[in-house]
């Protein structure tokens, strides 16, 4: 009901939903929202931006962590979901991890979240993330698997 048949673009819905995970602290907010997302290209990528920064804050980001479970233990989505809140980065963690890098504190934090819950995500899809971060001391005991 929010967003209505017309709705804001791309960018305000992700706004708005994500307004109302912390409104309601609720991840089924997000859960709903993802079925809708599925059929909006421009506003997943809003999304998943969203989400990266969210999952880099200081604060927990206790209903983007839930949803992310949520949508990890989908079989259907899991892979998608994944890549677009850290996978599709793996060729770039091992350097952006390193020691001294620009914005790796917030980065380790992204990664050690998105682990911490992505268990039931395939295998092929966890391995490439793993390799990069293997060497990472913060995230070895999230890779020994």
């Amino acid at each position: 009901m929010a967003m209505g048949t017309a709705g804001p673009g791309a960018e305000e819905t992700v706004r708005v939903v994500l307004g109302l995970v912390d409104l309601f602290d609720e991840p089924a907010v997000t859960s709903v929202f993802s079925a809708w997302t599925d059929a909006y290209e421009e506003t997943r990528e809003h999304l998943w931006a969203a989400y990266r920064l969210r999952l880099e804050a200081v604060g927990e980001p206790r209903g983007v962590l839930e949803s992310l479970t949520h949508w990890f233990e989908d079989g259907f989505c899991a892979s998608h979901c994944f890549r677009g809140v850290l996978g599709n980065e793996a060729g770039s963690l091992a350097e952006r991890l390193r020691p001294g890098a620009p914005g790796r504190d917030a980065l380790v934090r992204r990664v050690r979240r998105v682990l911490s819950v992505a268990g039931p995500v395939p295998r092929a899809d966890l391995e490439p993330v793993y390799q990069a971060v293997a060497g990472v001391p913060e995230l070895r005991a999230l890779t020994a698997a």
